[in-house]
């Protein structure tokens, strides 16, 4: 049973998103290296160091999931005898959930962002060893395994991989098709991960 965040933690998280939405909305209109963070803040009514508690860089208020609310604890242990690729699977699914299910838009807005502005796109691809620990800790904790079995690296690099690449062609393409669909042809062709 989850409970519902403390009047800070919702204040907290209404500034995150009002942030966002102010650089997103500037962004759009002046685009991204003509946007100062100062133009930001005024947009969003709050101070630079306000600023700077949420994102420590302009990057980040694009790419700063390091710096959001914690997801939800992963899924429970799956059963033993489950193939390891339908692990990876709801695995993969309920990370969609957690990142994109709350707030498309805004992660369709993020992600165009990051395909079209390279210091963006380079932030990103520095970001990947991360999220490969990340994916590898979810991966083991559902399975069962060591996060740090070979065999359980390379799923969740390679996972890590077929992520990025799905959802830069996803908002290339204006957020169709549906991102399930992508994700469940991506698996269907990379075949058989294991764990």
């Amino acid at each position: 049973m989850t409970t519902r965040p403390g009047l800070r933690e919702r204040k907290k998280a209404k500034t995150r998103r009002l942030l966002r939405q102010e650089a997103l909305r500037l962004f759009a209109e002046q685009g991204y290296d003509h946007t100062t963070v100062e133009q930001i803040c005024d947009a969003a009514e709050v101070s630079p160091s306000t600023f700077f508690r949420y994102f420590p860089t302009k990057e980040d208020v694009v790419l700063g999931d390091d710096h959001d609310p914690p997801p939800p604890p992963p899924a429970t242990r799956r059963d033993p005898w489950e193939p390891p690729t339908d692990v990876v699977r709801a695995t993969l699914f309920d990370l969609l959930e957690q990142r994109i299910g709350q707030d498309r838009d805004t992660m369709l807005a993020r992600l165009r962002l990051v395909s079209r502005v390279q210091p963006l796109r380079a932030r990103m691809w520095q970001q990947q060893e991360a999220g490969v620990a990340r994916t590898a800790t979810l991966l083991a904790e559902r399975a069962g395994r060591d996060a740090n079995a070979y065999d359980v690296r390379v799923t969740a690099a390679a996972l890590t991989a077929v992520t990025t690449e799905t959802l830069m062609y996803w908002a290339d393409h204006n957020g169709e098709p549906d991102l399930t669909d992508l994700f469940t042809r991506a698996l269907t062709h990379l075949g058989g991960l294991t764990l």
